[in-house]
């Protein structure tokens, strides 16, 4: 049976990247932040060859704590993050520092930790859920933004240098996905602010993600709109669409 190590598991991409695999007949190690979510997940699977973990891992001992604990898998999905918009100025050193670490140096800490045994398989993945914010300014998200750009630019590179190790590296760069952390990040609101057009749903990005995990396939945009406009991002008048829509945020 394969087993896949999924962070962030109880919500949102993660838990459905964790009921795709469950309903392919995976065993799942799901480490997630909240108890109660996790509470709830162990109640939807009611599988006894899955194994639920609560950690911060905003937190670097808590990184250290789960690679002592798990056993290799044969899949890695290194989702667990936050959403966070913040203008230039305004974020304490802490939200720096946490935002971070959950998002960029510990998965980089979470991957090191894992590589010399997953190269002992035969063939083992590693999939990263970045955004498109890695790929294109994001006004009043720079943090999350640079965070995102971090990790996607890792992966890009620990991807090249793993090609030949019999593990593959895939890296999602969703735009606006249709879950709960926004509205735990106090963003409920974008759902009304931002068009329709702009939004894919958790399911949508974790059919893609694993699509072109198992291709192989080190880049992936989930989402037909977000697919179309990759080669115009960065550009200017893409910059100031990008202002117009946040002007409405």
């Amino acid at each position: 049976m394969k087993k896949a190590l999924i962070t962030g598991a109880s919500s949102g991409i993660g838990f459905e990247y964790a009921k795709h695999l469950n309903q392919n007949g995976w065993s799942l190690d799901l480490i997630s932040h909240s108890e109660e979510r996790s509470k709830k997940a162990r109640e939807f699977f009611q599988n006894n060859n899955n194994n639920y973990f609560h950690f911060d891992l905003s937190k670097k001992d808590s990184i250290l704590e789960l690679l002592e604990k798990v056993d290799c898998p044969d899949l890695v999905v290194a989702n667990a993050g936050i959403t966070m918009m913040s203008k230039a100025g305004e974020s304490t050193s802490l939200q720096r520092d946490e935002l971070y670490y959950l998002l960029c140096g510990g998965v980089i800490d979470l991957i090191e930790g894992l590589v010399p045994r997953l190269k002992e398989k035969d063939a083992s993945r590693i999939v990263i859920i970045s955004s498109i914010g890695a790929v294109t300014p994001m006004p009043k998200s720079s943090l999350y933004a640079s965070a995102k750009s971090a990790i996607y630019s890792y992966g890009r590179s620990v991807g090249e240098e793993l090609a030949d190790e019999n593990v593959s590296v895939t890296i999602s760069l969703p735009g606006y996905v249709k879950t709960n952390a926004h509205k735990r990040a106090g963003l409920d609101h974008l759902e009304k602010k931002i068009p329709f057009w702009m939004w894919v749903s958790a399911e949508k990005v974790v059919r893609t993600t694993e699509k072109a995990s198992r291709a192989g396939k080190s880049t992936v945009i989930p989402g037909i709109a977000y697919k179309l406009v990759r080669p115009f991002l960065g550009m200017k008048i893409t910059s100031k669409v990008w202002k117009m829509l946040n002007k409405r945020i």
